[in-house]
């Protein structure tokens, strides 16, 4: 019998980031890395003074992941620079929110 923590990661694996489901995989630093994307943040934000904020939302498995990234790190996510906004580690994976400033 399986504990539903057990039950969360096993259906996190084999469905969300199942890539004939709705995963895909990214390249981040440079390294392979197995993700799936939240479509329905709001990719496009207004910061001020004319300068936008471009989001994105990410979902990994910890292992796949080490170290977790930090608040305010710069990574190459698909072959561009982006900031790390937000962490979150819910389960046995991180819900990483990304964001560059963009005229």
């Amino acid at each position: 019998m399986t504990t539903f923590r057990e039950q969360v990661a096993l259906d996190f694996q084999n469905v969300l980031l199942n890539t004939k489901e709705f995963g895909r995989l990214c390249s981040w630093n440079g390294a392979s890395l197995q993700i799936a994307e939240d479509a329905n943040l709001e990719q496009l934000a207004f910061d001020t003074h004319g300068v936008n904020v471009d989001r994105k939302k990410i979902v990994c498995r910890v292992e796949d992941l080490t170290p977790a990234p930090k608040v305010t790190e710069q990574v190459m996510f698909d072959g561009e620079w982006w900031q790390v906004a937000d962490v979150k580690n819910p389960f046995a994976h991180l819900i990483i929110t990304l964001e560059r400033r963009v005229a």
